[in-house]
Parts: structure tokens; sequence; C-alpha cells
């Protein structure tokens, strides 16, 4: 093994499961569980962030099992996350040398591993880290594989071998490793986001129990007091009916049903505490609510407002990208798979986004104004196939006008002479 800060060449971290067979299990640097995905609540939750942010004996094993089982079931943190990555991922990037672009590391960028990986740099925001480790396949192409984060301590820097290990091998020991994350104790956004899909699962919990008792209609049987017969036939006929709810009871006896005062306003309350609850996960995730689950009403002026705050998280997110991306870790890692990125920076395609009808208007008032305005950049701007044949069209259309302005001219000679 490698001396800790000598990492050994082309050491990668292995990882499996315990159905591998013994002697492969061995060799293994990371052993594999699944993660506990149901009967989480709120007591849990402070129970698990007490745990995650102790000084000396912390674990965040149990948070991010509760994490993940965010991700996997509530659709409007899909949703919102989704969205978050997308917008960090859309503007280009480009490497630029001399104030030239290096094709070579650009076409790199074009790999399926660098989405990727502009995906995992912003994960770190949601997780408080990420730790991923760059290789060559087989096929000499760039990729990376993303340490599970269960088995990695940021704050001693160590790889555990189980997740409820205290103690592991330092990350030195392995090669083209790097880590993204301001603050090893930090445990992401998501750790605010939680207690709102919790709260809101127990909130859906009891609105499907209370949409199965009072939505559905209560059926009614009586029978003969004496009759045992008869009231076996109607509990069998009950049961092949269907499961909502039944009443049997003899026929001189007395039935009353107490229903809830107001069925609608309580299903309303449980709508908008669930309608609550995911406006304060896009308020984390996005800053806003109203570019993911805008009203009918009132959000026409607000709206560019709250895309505003979208658009400065995502600027967030793609400076952090870069940062990465020229950070000095990151420039040893691209060195020696076989990149050269001495001397150049990464950068962002500057891309405008203009309305084309506004646009229009622009070019429309300054050519009035007699402003030259070159044809190709019409072209490309209002994306106008340009004719096969322009050269020719180009010069009729100025031998017309040359022959208009002659014929105005004769006509205000004549004019002046008369």
């Amino acid at each position: 093994m490698a001396k800790k800060g000598r990492p050994a060449k082309d050491k990668r971290i292995t990882s499996g499961g315990f159905t591998q067979i013994t002697e492969e299990r061995r060799r293994l640097d990371i052993i594999l569980q699944s993660p506990e995905l149901f009967h989480f609540d709120i007591g849990s939750y402070m129970n698990s962030l007490q745990s995650a942010t102790a000084i000396d004996m912390y674990s965040r094993t149990r948070l991010y099992d509760m994490y993940k089982s965010a991700f996997m079931t509530d659709p409007h943190l899909i949703g919102i996350h989704r969205k978050r990555l997308v917008g960090a991922c859309r503007t280009p990037i480009e490497f630029i040398r001399n104030e030239k672009v290096d094709e070579q590391i650009n076409n790199l960028l074009k790999q399926s591993w660098f989405r990727k990986f502009r995906k995992e740099v912003v994960e770190s925001e949601f997780w408080g880290f990420t730790l991923l480790q760059f290789y060559l396949d087989n096929n000499g192409a760039v990729c990376f594989d993303s340490i599970p984060r269960k088995h990695y301590d940021p704050v001693t820097r160590l790889i555990m071998r189980y997740q409820s290990d205290s103690d592991g091998i330092p990350v030195e020991t392995f090669s083209n490793i790097i880590e993204i994350g301001d603050d090893p104790r930090g445990l992401g956004i998501m750790s605010a986001i939680m207690p709102y899909v919790l709260y809101k699962r127990g909130n859906m919990g009891d609105w499907a129990q209370f949409c199965q008792i009072f939505g559905m209609p209560i059926r009614e049987y009586t029978y003969d007091a004496g009759d045992e017969e008869a009231r076996r036939r109607l509990i069998e006929d009950a049961r092949k009916q269907g499961a909502n709810a039944v009443y049997i009871h003899p026929a001189d006896s007395t039935l009353q049903l107490h229903e809830s005062g107001n069925k609608t306003g309580s299903s309303d309350l449980y709508n908008s505490f669930a309608d609550k609850c995911d406006s304060q996960m896009s308020i984390a995730v996005l800053g806003n609510t109203l570019t993911t689950d805008a009203k009918a009403t009132g959000t026409q002026a607000l709206g560019p407002v709250h895309q505003e705050e979208e658009d400065e998280i995502k600027d967030e997110d793609q400076n952090l990208i870069l940062s990465v991306l020229n950070s000095a870790p990151m420039r040893r890692i691209l060195t020696s798979l076989g990149y050269n990125v001495e001397g150049g920076e990464f950068r962002f395609i500057e891309v405008k986004n203009i309305d084309k009808t506004v646009q229009l208007q622009v070019v429309t008032q300054l050519m009035d104004k007699g402003l030259p305005i070159d044809d190709d950049y019409l072209y490309d701007t209002f994306d106008i196939d340009k004719p096969a044949n322009y050269d020719q069209m180009k010069a009729e259309q100025q031998k017309k006008a040359d022959e208009r302005a002659a014929q105005q001219q004769a006509i205000m000679q004549k004019l002046q002479g008369g």
C-alpha cells in the first residue's frame, strides 16, 4: 500500500456487495449495503441529524438513507432537483489557451462523462460533498466513479470499508481523486428539505385515509334479530362487493352515522399543507416557487422576479463548476490522463437569449435610421437559410435600386429645369 500523500499509480477504489465470493470480497475497498428507504418520521430525522452533527462520535449513514429515500419517493423534489441540475448543465464550456480555443480539450468536454461530471458537482450542494475518482477505460476514454458518500468521512478524509466503520484507508492512497465541498462537516441543503418531505409524506397518508373513510359510500344491511343464517349470508355478500365500509345490524336496532361537519374544508386543509411543503422545498432548491408551482392568479408580475432569483442560483452553480475545473487538483488529474491544460482556463461560452420578436423590432428601427446591418448577421440571428444564388439576387436588387435612384434624380432635374 502506498504511503499517505503518495498515491499508488492507477489505484482505484473497488466496491461490491456481500454476495461476492470470499476471496473477491476480501479484496474490495468498499462493501455496499442497501439503504433504508421507509419507516422514517420527524423523530427519526431529529435523531439522525443530531448523530450527523456530533463533534466526535458522528455518523451520517441514516441521514443519507433519508436523503436517498426522499429522492426516490417525492415527485416534487425529483422535479425541482432535476430542474436545478439541467439549469447548471445548459451553458456550454470551452477551454481557452492564449485566447484561442484548444480543440483537443474541447473534444474532451463533448464526451458523455462531462455532463455527468457537471451534475455531480452540483450534487455536492445537496449532500454536502462529492468525491470523484477519474480513470481511463479500456478504449482510452475519460471516466469517473462517484464514491458512495456513506463510505467516506470528509472530516478525517478516510475511505471506510463498511458504512458503520469509524476508521478506514486515507483517501490519498488512491489516485486521481477530487473532493468537492467547502465544509467537511456540511450536510447540504437536503438537511433543511427533509422535514418538509417527511411532513408531507405523513400528510398524504392521512389524506388517503380521510378519502377512504369519507369518500366512499357506506353500505347498510339489516336482518331479523333471530335469523342467524340471514346474518351469515349478508356478511358473505358484503365481503364480495368491495372494501368500502359496511354496517350490518338487526332490523329492530338503530344506526346513526356521525360524519365530519365540513369534509370539503378538511380536504382543502390537507391539500394546502401539501402545497406549503412543496413551496418550501422549491425555495430551498431554486430560490423561488413561481417557476415550478405557479398558481392561476398573481403570477404575471412576480414571475420575472422569481426567474431572476433562479438564474442567480444557476450562475452560482455554474461558477462552482468552473472553479472545480480550473482548480489545481483537477488540472493534475487531467494532466495525468494525458491532457495538457497548462497555461489555459475553462470558460463558459456566452449565449445570448434574446426574444426574436424584440430583436426584429430593434433591427427594423436601426435600419429605418440608416444604420448598415450585415446580411449574414440577419440570417444567423433569425435562423433563415441563405439562398444559393444570394450573390445574383443581391446584384439584381442593387441594380433595381440604382435604376430607381437614377429615375428619381432625372425627375428632380426636370422639375428644377421647369
